[in-house]
């Protein structure tokens, strides 16, 4: 199962890939950065309204979470043993409701960069209240990216200690997720 979360358009400064093909698409809100549903191939399920879904064996609990900047859906996927969170762009600290939506999460990918999503340090303190096994830490300055965002280390940074390892693709399976210190995975292009 194939699952792509926030297809972006390459007005972002991002060229997005043109054979990307998925079973299961995700958009957290709608803009450039998250709804270039139509470069994705094949005929993807599309999920963007809050609710839960089934989709060949994976769960998705799509959660309405509003930020500053208008409508922001949360993902919580559960596949494989593993629960993952996918924030969106999520620009503050989770509300109670939201964070019983997202118990005993062991991968989460939150927005780091700052602007309109949240800084380094309000995705510290988000960190802290879902405390995962592993951070995928998303939104943040790269090359070509057009928006002005913070950089991974300034997160680091915020963070204090951060186990941090570098990889253009994470292949994981609940075995394999860290037992003690939370992991932060940097994917690189």
């Amino acid at each position: 199962m194939s699952i792509v979360i926030d297809p972006y358009e390459s007005s972002t400064g991002l060229r997005f890939p043109r054979t990307l093909e998925a079973d299961l698409v995700l958009v957290s809100h709608d803009d450039q950065d998250a709804n270039n549903v139509g470069a994705l191939q094949g005929e993807p399920f599309l999920v963007k309204e809050p609710g839960e879904y089934e989709i060949k064996g994976v769960f998705v609990f799509a959660i309405h979470a509003p930020s500053k900047t208008g409508d922001n859906v949360i993902f919580r996927i559960e596949a494989e043993e593993m629960k993952i969170a996918h924030l969106g762009a999520l620009d503050r600290e989770l509300t109670n409701e939201e964070l019983q939506e997202l118990r005993d999460i062991d991968i989460l990918m939150v927005p780091v960069g700052g602007g309109r999503v949240m800084d380094p340090k309000v995705a510290g303190n988000v960190i802290g209240q879902i405390e995962p096994r592993v951070v995928i830490p998303m939104t943040h300055a790269i090359p070509n990216v057009k928006e002005k965002l913070l950089t991974i280390d300034d997160f680091c940074k915020a963070m204090g200690a951060c186990r941090l390892e570098e990889t253009n693709k994470y292949k994981v399976s609940r075995k394999d997720l860290p037992e003690e210190d939370v992991l932060i995975m940097k994917l690189s292009r």
